[in-house]
């Protein structure tokens, strides 16, 4: 099992996504974490800021490269940033719904 988190610039492309994911049965709840504070480094060498919106949801790890290339697919010209953090541990409840996503 996996957390999987999505970073988008795009507000109106986070809500897409948590569609998408949900829809295609590859997660049973998203959360969506809007206008994060994003410090970047810009190119003149100052310190700038620009909203972030997190996309997370559990999933099976078997499901990470569908996610991946459905998310290609459906948005091919996107600014995503996506990882995965392991799970060990989730309570009964959480882990038979996470079960009973769509095969990979």
């Amino acid at each position: 099992m996996i957390l999987f988190n999505l970073l988008t610039l795009s507000g109106v492309q986070a809500q897409a996504v948590t569609r998408l994911v949900l829809t295609e049965h590859l997660a049973t709840d998203v959360f969506v974490d809007e206008a994060i504070a994003n410090h970047c480094l810009r190119p003149d060498g100052s310190v700038g800021t620009e909203p972030l919106y997190r996309v997370i949801f559990l999933t099976k790890a078997l499901l990470y490269r569908t996610i991946e290339e459905t998310l290609h697919t459906a948005f091919p010209a996107n600014d995503f940033r996506i990882y995965a953090t392991a799970v060990t541990h989730v309570n009964d409840t959480e882990a038979v719904r996470i079960r009973e996503l769509r095969l990979a």
